[in-house]
């Protein structure tokens, strides 16, 4: 092949290459701004009597909180000890608990359209001491879903009764890290007069008071380890770590009382709005998946036991606060978590030892959040 026919490949190769690159673009960029009319398009089905949507699509904010979680459990022991053809019964209770002290978190949070991402961490503390979230929530006028992340540095506590036996005290000085995944998501059946997020946004307000029915689901997903240094690992006989999963489905009812509004004076630019809202929600649900699972360090390597639980009554209640002036949001909310466990009989075989343990688990898990939160709308 001659070196003009090369050149003239080439050159052909390089604007096939050229317009491929610029039609991908073009499909990128025509993907993005899908996208993006999706997460700031108007509702048409709102009731523009009750409810005025915000023309202005980005958010800044800084939102400081204070949180407190914690786990109450119980567990029934009954222990055969195996001695020839003789079994010996030996029952207890083993009662355990963590729960931290409520701290303030310190965080800044950032959204476009229905999009929302914030990042805290706990003032004042070392960095291998400090508690830390990370939330990301996505809604629109009649639905909404986010996902919250805690980590938590906190003392176990409880003791253990066996039948002869003294008291063996749990609690420890050791503080533990507790790692927290929640996810939920809810449907507001009113989408014409009620926005649930008209309150813990502010992204579009509320002209007059209206509620709704909800349909919920919410997931969790708890883990705390031991520190690795703590002497009580003696006493658990090396237990390491606690994991816990529940999977909920509710529902509730939401309403919004709608205290001040002011139209804004330039609807472009929401100038001159004022607007005070309160909102009561309360969503009892039932949690259908309901396990704990145990991991303890044994001289034949890691013994995992997991522990079912039967479905249980979990509520969760909210309320908020939402002040609107211009651009401008001051919103204040707080929340309650419980989720309940009623465990089954878990059997738990060491065959070495010649014991066989039956345990039965109960408790709650709990979290309360307080939060304040100072919006820019641009």
């Amino acid at each position: 092949m001659s070196l003009k026919n090369v050149l003239v490949l080439s050159l052909f190769l390089g604007s096939l290459a050229t317009a491929a690159g610029a039609q991908e673009k073009s499909r990128l960029g025509a993907l993005g701004e899908k996208v993006l009319a999706i997460m700031t398009a108007p509702d048409k089905k709102l009731d523009s009597a009750y409810v005025l949507q915000s023309p202005l699509k980005w958010v800044v904010g800084t939102e400081g909180k204070t949180i407190r979680l914690g786990a109450d459990l119980t567990s029934d022991i009954t222990i055969h000890n195996f001695v020839g053809d003789n079994a010996e019964i030996i029952t207890g209770t083993m009662k355990t608990g963590l729960q931290n002290q409520p701290y303030w978190k310190w965080g800044l949070a950032a959204g476009y359209g229905s999009v929302r991402l914030g990042y805290g961490v706990q003032l004042g503390k070392k960095k291998g001491d400090r508690n830390s979230y990370l939330s990301f929530g996505v809604g629109g006028s009649s639905y909404g879903a986010r996902i919250r992340y805690y980590k938590v540095h906190q003392c176990p506590v409880g003791t253990l009764v066996l039948d002869g036996q003294p008291p063996v005290n749990l609690a420890s000085d050791y503080k533990g890290e507790m790692r927290n995944l929640a996810l939920d998501a809810f449907y507001a059946f009113n989408r014409r007069r009620f926005v649930y997020n008209a309150v813990y946004s502010g992204r579009s307000l509320q002209r007059r008071s209206a509620g709704s029915w909800l349909v919920s689901a919410k997931y969790l997903q708890g883990d705390f380890s031991l520190n690795d240094k703590d002497p009580i690992w003696e006493r658990l006989k090396d237990l390491r770590r606690y994991t816990t999963q529940q999977v909920s489905l509710g529902g509730g009812y939401s309403f919004n009382w709608v205290l001040l509004h002011r139209a804004p004076r330039d609807p472009k630019t929401a100038g001159g709005r004022r607007n005070l809202t309160l909102n009561a929600t309360a969503m009892p649900m039932f949690s259908l998946y309901n396990h704990i699972q145990t991991e303890q360090n044994m001289p034949e390597g890691l013994l995992k036991v997991r522990y079912k639980g039967q479905p249980a009554f979990s509520p969760t209640l909210r309320g908020g606060l939402c002040y609107t002036g211009g651009r401008v949001n001051v919103i204040l909310r707080a929340e309650y978590e419980r989720f309940s466990f009623q465990g089954v009989d878990t059997e738990v075989s060491e065959e070495k030892d010649h014991l066989r343990t039956k345990v039965r688990t109960a408790g709650v898990f709990y979290g309360m959040e307080v939060e304040a939160t100072v919006n820019v709308r641009f």
